[in-house]
């Protein structure tokens, strides 16, 4: 029993970091393993390492990945209960694996990839404007908002969903049915 719940709350954690419980179940030499890994990145230049560099700042995305994890963190414990006694153990985990000085330029060559160093400094100009920090303050809340709209008009409809995967399922068991004879 023990070690169910510790395994319990080790994946519920994990997943409050944002990993799948595929992802954790699968070795690397598991199938499917491969299209959870990381794509291979280009080398990263000088130039677009500076560029990443100050939108990171901009962006405060040093502050930002910490609070990000720390609410998933309490969100996760919140509906698992059985995880707070594990609650600093989880915290240390992630401190020691998302430390900024070790993911930051991993962090860069990933922008790097996706945008140039134009591009770059064009995002850094715009999130450091007026409107750009605005955004930064204002589309967290918006993003939220617009999650809880959309669920709103989901449950408002549930019978609708719970109707049509009932009328499914007795499509495939007849169908089922229907092959074994």
């Amino acid at each position: 029993m023990m070690k169910h719940l510790l395994k319990i709350t080790l994946t519920a954690g994990l997943i409050a970091l944002g990993a799948s419980p595929a992802l954790m179940a699968e070795s690397p030499k598991a199938p499917g393993a491969a299209a959870q890994k990381m794509p291979k990145l280009k080398p990263l230049t000088p130039e677009a390492e500076k560029a990443a560099y100050k939108l990171f700042d901009a962006l405060k995305m040093k502050e930002g990945i910490r609070n990000a994890l720390e609410q998933a963190l309490a969100l996760q414990i919140k509906r698992q209960p059985a995880m707070a006694p594990y609650e600093d153990i989880y915290k240390e985990y992630f401190r020691k694996y998302t430390k900024w000085e070790d993911m930051k330029k991993d962090l860069a060559k990933l922008y790097a990839q996706a945008f140039s160093v134009k591009e770059l400094n064009e995002l850094t100009k715009f999130y450091t404007s007026d409107v750009g920090r605005k955004s930064l303050t204002v589309m967290p809340r918006l993003t939220q908002l617009s999650m809880l709209m959309a669920q709103q008009r989901i449950a408002k409809h549930a019978d609708e969903l719970k109707a049509a995967v009932e009328k499914r399922a007795k499509e495939l068991e007849a169908a089922a049915a229907k092959k074994k004879k």
